[in-house]
Protein backbone atom coordinates (compact mmCIF):
# COMPACT_ATOMS: atom_id res chain seq x y z
CA UNK A 1 0.00 0.00 0.00
CA UNK A 2 1.68 3.62 -0.91
CA UNK A 3 1.82 6.20 1.60
CA UNK A 4 -0.98 8.38 -0.08
CA UNK A 5 -3.37 5.45 0.55
CA UNK A 6 -2.12 4.90 4.44
CA UNK A 7 -2.78 8.27 4.77
CA UNK A 8 -6.17 8.38 3.20
CA UNK A 9 -7.58 5.88 5.35
CA UNK A 10 -5.60 7.61 8.36
CA UNK A 11 -8.46 10.61 7.44
CA UNK A 12 -11.43 8.13 7.30
CA UNK A 13 -10.65 6.55 10.79
CA UNK A 14 -10.13 10.20 12.32
CA UNK A 15 -13.55 11.24 10.96
CA UNK A 16 -14.74 7.78 12.29
CA UNK A 17 -13.13 8.60 15.96
CA UNK A 18 -11.04 5.60 15.64
CA UNK A 19 -7.95 7.38 16.92
CA UNK A 20 -5.89 4.50 17.43
CA UNK A 21 -6.34 3.28 14.11
CA UNK A 22 -6.07 5.89 12.56
CA UNK A 23 -2.42 6.95 14.13
CA UNK A 24 -1.63 3.49 12.87
CA UNK A 25 -2.01 4.72 9.50
CA UNK A 26 -0.65 8.00 9.46
CA UNK A 27 2.96 6.78 10.95
CA UNK A 28 2.72 3.84 8.62
CA UNK A 29 2.09 6.90 6.01
CA UNK A 30 5.42 8.95 7.03
CA UNK A 31 7.46 5.45 7.35
CA UNK A 32 6.83 5.42 3.53
CA UNK A 33 7.41 9.05 3.11
CA UNK A 34 8.70 11.20 6.04
CA UNK A 35 7.99 14.30 4.32
CA UNK A 36 4.17 13.46 3.81
CA UNK A 37 2.93 16.82 5.46
CA UNK A 38 -0.88 15.90 5.40
CA UNK A 39 0.11 12.58 7.19
CA UNK A 40 1.88 14.88 9.41
CA UNK A 41 -1.34 16.99 10.12
CA UNK A 42 -3.51 13.89 10.18
CA UNK A 43 -1.24 12.33 13.41
CA UNK A 44 -1.13 16.06 14.89
CA UNK A 45 -4.66 15.87 15.10
CA UNK A 46 -4.62 12.67 16.58
CA UNK A 47 -2.38 14.04 19.59
CA UNK A 48 -4.72 16.88 19.61
CA UNK A 49 -7.99 14.77 20.12
CA UNK A 50 -5.43 13.06 22.81
CA UNK A 51 -4.77 16.44 24.27
CA UNK A 52 -1.13 16.26 23.87
CA UNK A 53 -0.84 19.30 22.39
CA UNK A 54 3.34 19.13 22.64
CA UNK A 55 3.60 16.68 20.39
CA UNK A 56 0.83 18.31 18.06
CA UNK A 57 2.33 21.19 17.99
CA UNK A 58 5.95 19.71 16.96
CA UNK A 59 3.89 17.76 13.96
CA UNK A 60 2.40 20.70 12.77
CA UNK A 61 5.63 22.74 13.08
CA UNK A 62 7.04 19.42 10.87
CA UNK A 63 4.59 20.36 8.31
CA UNK A 64 5.02 23.81 8.45
CA UNK A 65 8.68 23.54 7.53
CA UNK A 66 8.17 20.75 5.28
CA UNK A 67 4.91 22.66 2.77
CA UNK A 68 6.68 25.99 3.26
CA UNK A 69 9.35 25.54 0.24
CA UNK A 70 6.56 23.78 -1.78
CA UNK A 71 4.00 27.26 -1.88
CA UNK A 72 4.22 28.61 -5.81
CA UNK A 73 5.88 31.30 -5.27
CA UNK A 74 4.84 33.36 -8.02
CA UNK A 75 1.17 33.20 -7.36
CA UNK A 76 -0.38 34.27 -3.20
CA UNK A 77 -3.98 33.79 -2.40
CA UNK A 78 -3.87 31.01 -4.24
CA UNK A 79 -6.83 29.16 -1.74
CA UNK A 80 -7.75 25.88 -0.22
CA UNK A 81 -7.78 24.39 -3.40
CA UNK A 82 -4.76 24.78 -4.21
CA UNK A 83 -2.68 21.01 -3.79
CA UNK A 84 0.28 22.78 -2.91
CA UNK A 85 -1.18 25.13 -0.57
CA UNK A 86 -3.73 23.66 1.52
CA UNK A 87 -1.39 21.20 3.51
CA UNK A 88 0.17 24.11 4.55
CA UNK A 89 -2.99 26.44 5.26
CA UNK A 90 -4.31 23.42 7.69
CA UNK A 91 -0.77 23.13 9.34
CA UNK A 92 -1.42 26.86 10.24
CA UNK A 93 -5.11 26.47 11.49
CA UNK A 94 -3.96 23.56 13.58
CA UNK A 95 -1.21 25.22 14.90
CA UNK A 96 -3.30 28.13 15.96
CA UNK A 97 -5.66 25.38 17.49
CA UNK A 98 -2.82 23.86 19.76
CA UNK A 99 -2.18 27.71 21.03
CA UNK A 100 -5.67 29.26 21.74
CA UNK A 101 -6.14 25.50 23.86
CA UNK A 102 -3.17 26.00 26.01
CA UNK A 103 -4.78 30.05 26.63
CA UNK A 104 -1.53 31.38 24.55
CA UNK A 105 -3.52 34.02 22.68
CA UNK A 106 -0.73 35.84 21.54
CA UNK A 107 1.03 33.47 19.89
CA UNK A 108 -1.73 32.11 18.16
CA UNK A 109 -2.43 35.35 16.01
CA UNK A 110 1.02 34.49 13.96
CA UNK A 111 -0.52 31.63 12.18
CA UNK A 112 -3.92 32.63 11.96
CA UNK A 113 -2.82 35.85 10.45
CA UNK A 114 -0.20 34.12 7.91
CA UNK A 115 -3.39 32.35 6.33
CA UNK A 116 -4.39 35.53 4.78
CA UNK A 117 -1.46 35.44 2.69
CA UNK A 118 -2.32 32.18 0.95
CA UNK A 119 -5.87 32.58 1.06
CA UNK A 120 -7.94 35.75 1.44
CA UNK A 121 -10.88 34.17 3.23
CA UNK A 122 -9.40 32.35 5.78
CA UNK A 123 -10.27 29.15 4.66
CA UNK A 124 -13.96 30.43 4.76
CA UNK A 125 -14.07 32.37 7.98
CA UNK A 126 -12.55 30.54 10.68
CA UNK A 127 -9.47 32.28 10.88
CA UNK A 128 -11.39 35.62 10.67
CA UNK A 129 -13.61 34.05 13.71
CA UNK A 130 -10.45 32.67 15.50
CA UNK A 131 -8.35 35.66 15.42
CA UNK A 132 -10.99 37.98 16.56
CA UNK A 133 -11.59 36.07 19.83
CA UNK A 134 -7.56 35.82 20.46
CA UNK A 135 -7.91 39.77 19.86
CA UNK A 136 -10.92 40.13 22.02
CA UNK A 137 -9.48 38.08 24.74
CA UNK A 138 -5.90 40.28 24.50
CA UNK A 139 -8.04 43.44 25.17
CA UNK A 140 -8.03 45.01 21.74
CA UNK A 141 -11.82 45.26 21.07
CA UNK A 142 -11.93 47.31 18.07
CA UNK A 143 -9.81 45.20 15.72
CA UNK A 144 -11.53 41.96 17.11
CA UNK A 145 -14.59 43.53 16.14
CA UNK A 146 -12.56 43.99 12.50
CA UNK A 147 -12.32 40.33 12.25
CA UNK A 148 -15.84 39.24 13.33
CA UNK A 149 -17.61 41.76 10.57
CA UNK A 150 -15.02 39.88 7.99
CA UNK A 151 -15.88 36.58 9.65
CA UNK A 152 -20.17 36.68 9.73
CA UNK A 153 -19.69 36.93 5.80
CA UNK A 154 -18.87 33.13 5.71
CA UNK A 155 -19.02 32.50 9.65
CA UNK A 156 -23.38 33.09 10.65
CA UNK A 157 -21.99 32.33 14.54
CA UNK A 158 -20.02 35.34 14.26
CA UNK A 159 -22.93 37.51 13.93
CA UNK A 160 -23.42 36.98 17.83
CA UNK A 161 -19.65 37.95 18.51
CA UNK A 162 -19.72 40.64 15.90
CA UNK A 163 -23.04 41.90 18.36
CA UNK A 164 -20.44 41.77 21.71
CA UNK A 165 -18.27 44.16 20.19
CA UNK A 166 -20.48 46.93 18.38
CA UNK A 167 -21.78 46.76 22.12
CA UNK A 168 -18.25 46.54 24.09
CA UNK A 169 -17.62 49.92 21.42
CA UNK A 170 -20.72 51.50 22.54
CA UNK A 171 -22.99 51.06 19.24
CA UNK A 172 -25.70 49.71 21.33
CA UNK A 173 -28.22 50.12 18.33
CA UNK A 174 -26.24 48.24 15.88
CA UNK A 175 -24.85 45.17 18.84
CA UNK A 176 -28.82 44.96 18.77
CA UNK A 177 -29.36 44.75 15.17
CA UNK A 178 -26.83 42.18 15.24
CA UNK A 179 -28.07 39.94 17.25
CA UNK A 180 -31.19 39.93 16.17
CA UNK A 181 -29.64 38.77 12.38
CA UNK A 182 -27.93 36.05 14.66
CA UNK A 183 -30.81 34.54 16.08
CA UNK A 184 -32.01 34.99 12.91
CA UNK A 185 -29.51 32.67 10.75
CA UNK A 186 -28.20 30.41 14.02
CA UNK A 187 -31.13 30.54 16.53
CA UNK A 188 -29.83 27.57 18.00
CA UNK A 189 -27.02 29.25 19.58
CA UNK A 190 -28.92 32.19 21.16
CA UNK A 191 -31.13 30.19 23.82
CA UNK A 192 -27.94 28.37 25.33
CA UNK A 193 -25.92 31.86 25.54
CA UNK A 194 -29.12 33.05 26.73
CA UNK A 195 -29.52 30.62 30.01
CA UNK A 196 -26.04 29.01 30.19
CA UNK A 197 -24.60 27.48 32.27
CA UNK A 198 -28.17 26.65 33.30
CA UNK A 199 -29.17 25.41 30.12
CA UNK A 200 -26.17 23.70 28.21
CA UNK A 201 -27.86 21.61 25.45
CA UNK A 202 -28.29 18.26 24.02
CA UNK A 203 -28.16 17.44 20.93
CA UNK A 204 -28.07 13.37 19.74
CA UNK A 205 -26.23 12.33 15.95
CA UNK A 206 -29.27 13.77 14.02
CA UNK A 207 -28.79 16.85 15.61
CA UNK A 208 -25.61 18.43 13.80
CA UNK A 209 -26.26 22.21 13.90
CA UNK A 210 -27.02 21.96 17.45
CA UNK A 211 -24.11 20.36 18.33
CA UNK A 212 -22.27 23.49 16.08
CA UNK A 213 -24.29 25.60 18.74
CA UNK A 214 -23.09 23.83 21.66
CA UNK A 215 -19.78 23.72 20.59
CA UNK A 216 -19.72 27.53 19.72
CA UNK A 217 -21.50 28.43 23.20
CA UNK A 218 -18.69 26.42 25.24
CA UNK A 219 -15.59 27.70 23.57
CA UNK A 220 -17.06 31.77 23.19
CA UNK A 221 -19.27 32.01 26.76
CA UNK A 222 -16.21 33.55 28.77
CA UNK A 223 -16.04 36.28 26.04
CA UNK A 224 -20.25 37.92 26.44
CA UNK A 225 -20.51 40.10 29.08
CA UNK A 226 -23.48 40.28 30.82
CA UNK A 227 -25.59 43.14 28.85
CA UNK A 228 -24.82 41.08 25.51
CA UNK A 229 -26.46 37.88 27.57
CA UNK A 230 -29.42 40.29 29.22
CA UNK A 231 -30.18 41.75 25.38
CA UNK A 232 -30.25 38.02 23.92
CA UNK A 233 -32.26 36.74 26.50
CA UNK A 234 -34.80 39.21 25.78
CA UNK A 235 -34.61 38.50 22.39
CA UNK A 236 -35.27 34.72 23.12
CA UNK A 237 -37.88 35.74 25.35
CA UNK A 238 -39.87 37.92 23.41
CA UNK A 239 -39.07 40.97 25.92
CA UNK A 240 -37.48 42.53 22.57
CA UNK A 241 -39.69 42.21 19.34
CA UNK A 242 -38.26 40.62 16.38
CA UNK A 243 -39.01 43.83 14.05
CA UNK A 244 -37.60 46.77 16.14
Amino acid sequence: MAARDEEMLGWKRLEQGQLERAEGHFRRSLEMDPERVEALNGLGQVYMAWDELDEAAELFQMALAIAEPRLPRGKRRTGWHDPHVRPYLRALHLLAMTRIRRGAYAAATEPLEAMFAWDATGVDGEAYLLLGQCRQRLGDIERADECYEKARLRRPHAWYLYGLTRLLLGHSSEAAHCFKSAVDVVPEVAPLLAFYPRVRGIGGEGAPRHRQAVQFVSTTVDLFTRDSRDLIRALVTGEVASGQ
